[in-house]
């Protein structure tokens, strides 16, 4: 494809990194604060489920 493209290799070569590219079954490991995150983001979801589900049977009696 790239013998037909308007542009030589030194274009494609220009273009910055974006990702990278791994093999199929490694897993990566998320960094420190990005798990500390999904951990307060996922446990205030269960308190505001929770709370919503006690509200719901306080005013259901």
């Amino acid at each position: 494809m790239l013998k037909t493209a308007p542009h030589g290799e030194e274009k494609i070569l220009s273009m910055p990194e974006v990702g990278i590219l791994v093999e199929a079954g490694v897993r990566m490991t998320k960094p420190l604060p990005v798990r500390i995150f999904y951990i307060l983001a996922y446990t205030n979801l269960a308190f505001v489920f929770l709370i919503t589900f006690i509200i719901a049977l306080w005013r259901w009696s």
